[in-house]
């Protein structure tokens, strides 16, 4: 059983749960998101579309991430704000996501363009390309205002997203292993 801490992000799993899948498929189409069902959820949104395993393209981030990072980075790679070392294991989580379909929550410890660290909370789900090419990713993304973090080694790099902690979620499919 999952533990879902933000109420926002249980939002976005129910409705993902909700979501109408095309014949025997365990994952909905990308066109079956109707964005304008859950408008209030969209700032903290982060579309992924996984061109290889170098390339995991930022299709769309929303207005609350652009404000947490300090820039939008819509149109670029997520692996270039990974640190080179972990960019393997980033990649591969989302490609499992896809080539196994599961979901994944995970919390993370993010460094703001203020200078400030975060704790959020994110869980993403896959989605079917309508164009039948790339798979689709889509997370949500919130702040754990009551969250304690661990801590964790500091080598001094600069850590724009360090994983505190990650859950594969099975959404029918089983649920793989994933070792991070």
């Amino acid at each position: 059983m999952i533990e879902i801490k933000n109420a926002r992000n249980q939002q976005f799993y129910d409705y993902w749960q909700n979501l109408e899948r095309k014949g025997e498929s365990i994952i909905p189409l990308k066109s079956s998101f109707v964005p304008e069902d859950i408008g209030h959820l969209l700032s903290n949104m982060i579309v992924y579309e996984l061109i290889s395993k170098d390339n995991i393209k930022i299709r769309l981030q929303g207005t609350a991430i652009n404000e947490r990072f300090g820039q939008d980075m819509t149109g670029g790679n997520y692996l270039d704000y990974v640190e080179a070392e972990r960019r393997p294991v980033a990649s591969s989580a989302f490609w499992l996501m896809a080539q196994q379909p599961c979901g994944v929550i995970a919390t993370l410890e993010h460094a703001l363009s203020s200078g400030r660290k975060i704790t959020v909370e994110s869980i993403g789900f896959p989605f079917e390309n309508d164009r039948g090419d790339n798979p689709i990713i889509i997370y949500q993304s919130n702040e754990i205002e009551d969250y304690n973090p661990i801590d964790h080694k500091n080598d001094g790099l600069l850590k724009l997203i360090f994983v505190v902690d990650r859950q594969i979620i099975d959404i029918g499919n089983g649920a793989p292993s994933f070792v991070d």
